[in-house]
């Protein structure tokens, strides 16, 4: 399956050349903040990030809203294949593409290897911090899974 095309995804100049759409939480600060550092760390250019909150061309790949709201996902393009990678995994896969992390991927594939890196993931997701649109009530913003607003 092809991402290229009008909407503009994935501009590659070459049809050979990855690009990486990487699908983050845009209510989850923690998850914002990553973006940011992935814009920042994406020296050659490969990445676009994009909230799925707000961004429905997740369902294009298959993907479903609660899977991304559990995980980053990250779907990899090179030529006319994707490959859709999600969780740690997906960091690790990014850390591949972003020059700045090379030193780290030996400690990245051992954080996999002992499998502490995947539950580290999974206990930062299932506990990040979410603020609604309408902003924090009172000043006070609600962990993952609480109702907003309390009532």
């Amino acid at each position: 399956m092809s991402m290229r095309g009008k909407d503009g995804l994935f501009k590659a100049e070459k049809a050979h050349t990855p690009r990486l759409l990487v699908y983050t939480d845009g209510s989850c600060p923690l998850c914002t903040r990553a973006g940011h550092v992935i814009r920042h760390l994406d020296l050659l250019g490969l990445c676009r990030v994009t909230s799925y909150r707000k961004d429905p061309s997740f369902e294009r790949f298959g993907l479903t809203f609660q899977a991304l709201d559990r995980e980053i996902h990250v779907v990899w393009q090179a030529g006319k294949k994707h490959e859709v990678v999600q969780g740690f995994d997906a960091l690790v896969l990014l850390a591949k593409f972003l020059p700045p992390l090379w030193p780290f991927l030996p400690a990245l594939a051992l954080l996999k290897l002992t499998g502490l890196g995947p539950k580290v993931y999974r206990w930062l997701a299932d506990n990040r911090t979410l603020i609604p649109e309408i902003g924090c009530k009172g000043g006070a913003c609600t962990p993952k899974g609480t109702r907003f607003p309390p009532e």
